[in-house]
Formats: structure tokens, sequence, C-alpha cells
């Protein structure tokens, strides 16, 4: 078991469940819960405790309007917590609930790379960089987004033009599994067979926390374009475990109906360039279908500045990318880039997905894949998903 949801009603009620069964919090179940009778933790690990919500804020020095917000992560009897304020019209999945932030630190990093894009470059190997933190004089820091369900990352070979080297990580978490890499288990309870050439886990890979002072909760959701234009949402993933990479991306008229979706595997080494390849082919699917005006959202900062001319490509397999979309954007009467986070570009980020996997391009038009459908439905409505912002 990685994580347990916890769907917080208020700063002082709850509701839990075991992962992929959730409950909705309506007034009834509020009254059958009886959380003041009920131990809120002896429920959670399934034994006798008497710690309630309010030893939980104690216990681990949560501030009673934020709860565990203030910290990223937060981690119980070795159990990583996965907890979302309740609002409206909230809809929890296991996918959305087994993503979580986490501090991590890189070691002896020579400080010529302390620079934000060489960071982000760095720890995008490891997860969705958010925040970066070089105000220590001796370890650069990076808060990730990562997937509680995947094994975590060790480190990354950086290339420097002579040979190259290789930069640790080192999370700021009470433990992991030392058998296959995942939070929320220890190695004598590990589920997950071993395989060759795994990567080697140990203390080495920990890292003392550091505490932080309260960061605001936002609330993000995707939104319809202007009358007469059309909504291109893309993403990049590059799976460093497969070394796999693709790129995915849909199209929604002004009134949030589908129009048309693709995912492409895609012959790349680094997240950065798959976010490239999946906004090139979202371009060149919009002009096929004749788009005249064209909004273009994605969770990449980066690849949003490259568009806008806030940020020039580095590398020169960017510059050729860069420069061939340029020549695509021609193709529409009017354009507009805007950057936006996961949360509201979670159809993209399932079509990405869907493409390391696939063995040939892949497009839906008129009609979407059925796995698309309940993301559409929850955008249709523009409900929001919660997002601790660092």
């Amino acid at each position: 078991m990685a994580a347990l949801p916890l769907v917080l009603i208020s700063p002082w009620t709850a509701f839990y469940s075991q992962p992929a069964e959730y409950f909705r919090p309506v007034e009834h179940e509020l009254q059958e819960f009886g959380w003041k009778k009920r131990s809120l933790l002896g429920r959670l690990f399934g034994k006798k405790s008497v710690l309630s919500i309010h030893d939980m804020i104690d216990k681990w020095e949560l501030d009673d309007s934020v709860i565990v917000w203030s910290h990223g992560t937060v981690f119980a009897e070795g159990l990583c917590l996965a907890v979302r304020r309740w609002c409206p019209g909230l809809e929890l999945d296991s996918k959305s609930m087994s993503y979580t932030q986490m501090w991590m630190k890189l070691p002896d990093l020579d400080r010529c790379y302390w620079t934000n894009e060489v960071l982000s470059m760095m720890a995008s190997s490891a997860g969705q960089p958010i925040a970066i933190d070089t105000s220590s004089s001796n370890e650069a820091r990076v808060c990730i987004e990562v997937d509680v369900n995947e094994p975590l990352v060790t480190g990354v070979h950086v290339d420097d033009g002579e040979g190259g080297f290789w930069q640790s990580f080192r999370y700021e978490i009470p433990g992991l599994c030392f058998h296959c890499g995942r939070i929320g288990h220890k190695r004598e309870y590990c589920p997950h067979p071993r395989r060759r050439n795994m990567q080697t886990y140990g203390s080495h890979n920990l890292a003392p926390r550091r505490k932080h002072g309260l960061r605001p909760l936002r609330y993000f959701s995707w939104h319809r374009p202007g009358a007469g234009w059309v909504k291109l949402n893309f993403d990049g993933s590059f799976k460093g475990r497969t070394g796999r990479a693709g790129g995915g991306g849909l199209l929604r008229d002004a009134q949030g109906s589908f129009i048309a979706a693709f995912a492409t595997p895609l012959d790349t080494s680094n997240s950065l360039m798959a976010e490239i390849g999946a906004l090139e082919g979202g371009l060149r699917l919009a002009l096929k279908l004749n788009v005249e005006r064209i909004l273009i959202e994605g969770d990449s900062k980066i690849t949003i500045e490259m568009l806008s001319g806030k940020r020039e490509p580095t590398g020169e397999e960017e510059k050729s990318l860069m420069t061939h979309i340029r020549e695509l954007l021609q193709g529409f009467q009017e354009v507009t880039a805007r950057h936006e986070f996961r949360e509201a570009n979670r159809p993209a980020d399932h079509l990405a997905n869907i493409a390391t996997q696939a063995h040939e391009p892949m497009e839906w038009h008129p009609h979407p894949p059925h796995s698309l459908l309940p993301f559409l439905h929850h955008d249709q409505f523009s409900r929001v998903v919660p997002r601790l912002v660092l």
C-alpha cells in the first residue's frame, strides 16, 4: 500500500478510505461517521489508538487552517498520506491521489549548475519540478511532484561535454523501501518482485527534512476558449525506467466539445523534448483540421516560454524543433499561448501516458477514446482540482 487518501471536509472533520474507494462527503455521512467517538488514526492504520485529528495536527506540527499543505508530503507510521481538501465538485480517483510533492537535494553539485533551467532539467528526470531553492550554501534543492506508486529515481547522468558525471538525488522523506525504491512500506513487507538492473536503494537516498512556512492551496480548472477559438492542450512524458517517451494532446472548441486528440510515441530521452514534440504534434493536427485561431496550453513552463520568445532553446534538437514549430504557427490567423498547471491539463497528461506505451501514432476524430471521457466530463463542467503552490 503506497498511500492512504484522506479527504478533509474542514479543519476538524475528515473522511478516509483505502485507495480507489472514496466516500462522498454529505451531511448524513458526516453524522454517521461520528469522528469524535472514533480514532481517526486508529481507523486509518487498522489498530486501536487514542489519536484524533487534533492529535494529528499536534503530532506533525500542522496548522489547523491548512493541515498538511504547510509541509507538502506528510508521513505517518511509514505511510504516505495523500490529502486533498474537499470542495464542491471535487472528484477523486486513484491517479490524482497518487501524486504528491517532496523536496529533493542535489548534493555536491558544482555551483555553475545552480541555475533554474539546469536544475529543472535535472529534476525532471525524477518528477515534475515545482519550486527551486538555492538559498543554502551547501546543496541545491528542488521540490518535485512524483507518483508514489513508482520507484524514486536515484540520480541522473549529466552531459557536460567532457564525459559527463553522475548527479545523485537525496529525498527529504523519513524513509522508503530499500528493495523497490517506493515510499509507503518497508522492505520486509515489499510486494514488488526484484527485477534485473534495478537501482540500489539505501539510507544514502534520504536527507534530513527542513521545515517550511505555510504555503497557499490554490484551485485550478480547465476553461473553455473564447468564441471562434480552438484550445490545444498538450503534454509530453518521458519514463526514465523504460526509456520510452511520448506526446499527447487534444483540441476543443468554445463550447468545450471534443474535436480531436492524438498520442504519439517519440524518439527522445528527456521530458523537455517530449513536451516540445507534443506541441509540434498538436499544431500539425490543428492545421490538418483547418483551425484558424488557436489557444495553446501546456504544463511545461519552459516550453511555453520558448514558444512565446521569453526563453531561447539551448540544444540543437530544441532549436531545430522550435524553428519548425514557429513555421507551423504561420499557418494560423491568431495564436495565443499560456502555461497551466498539471491539474488543468489532465486529459493531455493522460494521452501522453498512452503515447509512452504505444508503438505507433494514434489519432481520434471526431470521437474521443473511451478512457478520455471521464477527463472530458470533468473539464466540461470546469470542476476544480486543488494544488499546493510553492
